[in-house]
């Protein structure tokens, strides 16, 4: 029974807490290099099918910012820090041309219960919304866009017509709210079918052609939209064997509100010389999603 009680400890001892963070395209983004198609020579990363950031890109990311004691943390060169651990930056929301207001952020039903459903488990307390998940999947079919405001029947996506249809429930609205987003991303949100999502994701993103110095040779490169929104997660975990002093996250999370605060942005891929690959980062806090309050006060809301 002691050793039953024991092991139990052992157990809880490891459990990890990880942090959410958004990842928001300023520019074009060109995190390679995906499988090739006939589209591109360079093509982004995916997973799925779907655009993503390598995790070891988006480590790399903070690293290139960071110095001294933070730098240190983050590589994991330290014994006595619990261990970080990165994950992939997932896309949520991709950016396409719209006949109504400029662009819409394209999403689907999928993409947002798997959202959601990783955020519980890294223990943000969030409203139920599978209610609400179920609505969206018998209204949501293919050729129909879902959105929280629509001016007219019909809605050009990327050159694509959809069936706008109104969605009058506001939980997962809300909670978007709540998790960071401004009011201002928000009203551009659209859900889609996944197959159309599936469309979008793979034969919208831009290809861009450049012309090689030294032999005058056209090559072309694939990016993710402007505005694009991904998230990801920061992972603390404890080494069973070598207890630590002190956790490392907390320290983490301060320099990426200070970066925040003080406008910074993180170079994700290819191009910095021509202004590509810039990305705004910022994290979500698990009292502010309790308290109702908005996190990520971007610029434009």
């Amino acid at each position: 029974m002691h050793w039953e009680e024991k092991k139990e400890v052992n157990i809880m001892s490891i459990k990890n807490r990880a942090n959410a963070v958004w990842c928001i395209a300023n520019t074009p983004v060109c995190a390679g290099s995906g499988e090739g198609d006939f589209r591109a020579d360079c093509n982004i990363q995916r997973n799925d099918d779907f655009p993503k950031i390598d995790a070891g890109t988006f480590k790399g990311s903070l690293l290139y910012k960071m110095d001294g004691k933070l730098k240190k943390i983050i590589q994991n060169k330290s014994p006595e820090q619990a261990k970080l651990s990165f994950s992939d930056l997932r896309l949520l929301f991709f950016s396409v041309q719209s006949s109504h207001g400029i662009y819409r952020l394209l999403t689907s039903v999928n993409c947002l219960e798997q959202f959601f459903l990783e955020i519980s488990w890294n223990e943000y307390e969030c409203d139920d919304v599978s209610q609400e998940l179920k609505g969206l999947k018998r209204r949501v079919v293919d050729g129909v866009i879902c959105q929280w405001s629509h001016h007219d029947d019909t809605e050009w996506i990327g050159g694509y017509k959809l069936q706008a249809v109104n969605y009058k429930d506001n939980v997962i609205k809300d909670l978007l709210r709540k998790l960071g987003l401004s009011q201002t991303v928000i009203k551009h949100i659209g859900i889609v079918s996944d197959k159309d999502f599936r469309y979008f994701t793979r034969y919208h993103t831009e290809i861009i052609t450049h012309n090689r110095l030294e032999n005058q040779a056209l090559f072309t490169e694939e990016y993710l939209p402007e505005g694009s929104i991904l998230y990801g997660f920061i992972c603390e975990f404890k080494d069973l064997v070598r207890p630590v002093k002190a956790p490392v996250l907390p320290q983490i999370s301060r320099w990426i509100e200070t970066n925040e605060k003080e406008g910074k942005v993180y170079q994700i891929g290819r191009n910095l010389n021509t202004g590509k690959g810039s990305v705004t980062i910022s994290e979500m806090k698990r009292e502010e999603v309790k308290n109702g309050k908005p996190l990520c006060r971007s610029k434009s809301s």
